[in-house]
């Protein structure tokens, strides 16, 4: 009888960390945008607040890279997954918006850095040509974090009409969660550097665009950037959108996690799906399929219709996400692979800075429903660009 092969066990340790990262921050999120509205925020400063999220880990995330070839991946993730816990503790605190500026500002930094050492350790550890399956796994559990965290959410906060009524103790909920992921962290991930590369070597070797002159380096991150900056608008904006519609907070809590069960659906066997149809054929449509969804989500005439295009956009763009970071990291040289990640990770914050605060100029002047157009022209331009230029 054949036997298995044993999972490793940082493997394991870092996948469940994953859950319990992306569980705090994405149960976090939305209720920083409820609280927002609590205190009567317009729709553009809702926006900004997911353009501050992503603005000061744009700052570090390419130096990031070189940084974690040296200190190694399993620091980083530590580190990042104690400040997930501090900031999100910090927002039962303050009221103020300057104290909620710097609480999400730590907070997108924190997640940066958990998944900045979380992918450097997947890429430098796991064997080439499994790149597929094995990030399908980092990232379907990112998904099933991000499912478990909008239902803890609904479930701690109750609802009131269209916004919770126990906000703070959704964020002690979110701060539990991560300090649950701190001692996973210390306790299963390796800390000694995978690479063993100084920051000095990595500068004086890695150049920037050196780095994007690998071939379909800069397609694969555009693509990676529409993706990751439309799953993050869909997180800030669908309670904006729900409140306009009079949908409930619970509802779109409900809908919230509907969009990351589809997403980890997408990533059951998603090396053998790409063996089957190829790369490139896939990716486009499932970018194709992503986009139609964000316009048809604009006629949404209930929460039913909203929750099943949303589960629909969530099986597609679950898919783009890992297949990007496998390309990223196929591409790269073992020395500039974390470097790659980081800089991937860098374009991803860039659309989440911008589009963001585009989108809470959108809905300040057209309302919410304009914000899914704009991720629609996103999406398709990436597409239209990848057609053609991946490898099949």
């Amino acid at each position: 009888m054949k036997v298995a092969p044993r999972v490793p066990h940082w493997i394991l340790a870092t996948l469940l960390n994953s859950v319990l990262i992306q569980a705090s921050t994405y149960l976090t999120r939305p209720m920083i945008s409820y609280k927002l509205l609590s205190l009567h925020a317009s729709n553009f400063v809702v926006g900004s607040f997911g353009a501050i999220y992503a603005l000061f880990p744009l700052l570090i995330a390419i130096p990031l890279g070189r940084w974690i070839n040296h200190y190694g991946e399993g620091r980083f993730i530590a580190l990042g997954t104690a400040l997930i816990a501090a900031s999100t503790l910090s927002l039962i605190y303050t009221s103020s918006i300057i104290g909620m500026v710097c609480a999400v500002a730590v907070l997108g930094s924190s997640q940066l850095l958990c998944m900045a050492g979380a992918q450097a350790l997947f890429a430098n550890r796991s064997p080439k040509q499994g790149y597929e399956q094995y990030f399908g796994y980092y990232t379907f559990s990112a998904a099933l974090g991000q499912l478990i965290g909008p239902l803890i959410g609904t479930a701690v906060s109750g609802s009131h009409g269209v916004l919770p009524t126990h906000l703070d103790r959704a964020f002690l909920a979110g701060a539990l969660l991560a300090l649950l992921g701190m001692g996973i962290s210390f306790l299963g991930i390796p800390l000694a550097p995978s690479v063993g590369v100084s920051a000095e070597e990595s500068r004086a070797a890695i150049t920037f665009t050196g780095l994007l002159a690998n071939p379909g380096m800069k397609v694969a991150m555009f693509a990676s950037l529409a993706i990751s900056s439309s799953v993050d608008v869909l997180v800030v904006f669908l309670p904006v959108f729900g409140k306009e519609r009079g949908f409930s907070a619970g509802a779109i809590g409900i809908v919230l996690a509907l969009r990351a069960a589809s997403s980890m659906l997408s990533r059951i066997g998603l090396g053998k799906m790409t063996e089957r149809i190829g790369y490139a054929r896939l990716l486009i449509s499932s970018i194709a399929i992503s986009t139609i969804c964000c316009v048809v989500a604009i006629f949404s005439p209930n929460v039913i219709f909203l929750a099943v295009i949303i589960a629909l956009a969530g099986l597609s763009l679950g898919v783009g996400q890992p297949m990007t970071m496998a390309w990223v990291s196929r591409r790269s040289k073992d020395e500039e692979r974390s470097y790659a990640i980081s800089v991937r990770l860098a374009g991803n914050r860039l659309g989440q800075f911008l589009l963001p605060a585009t989108a809470g100029l959108i809905a300040g002047g057209f309302g919410a429903s304009a914000v899914f157009f704009a991720l629609a022209v996103l999406m398709g331009s990436s597409g239209l660009l990848a057609r053609g230029r991946l490898d099949k």
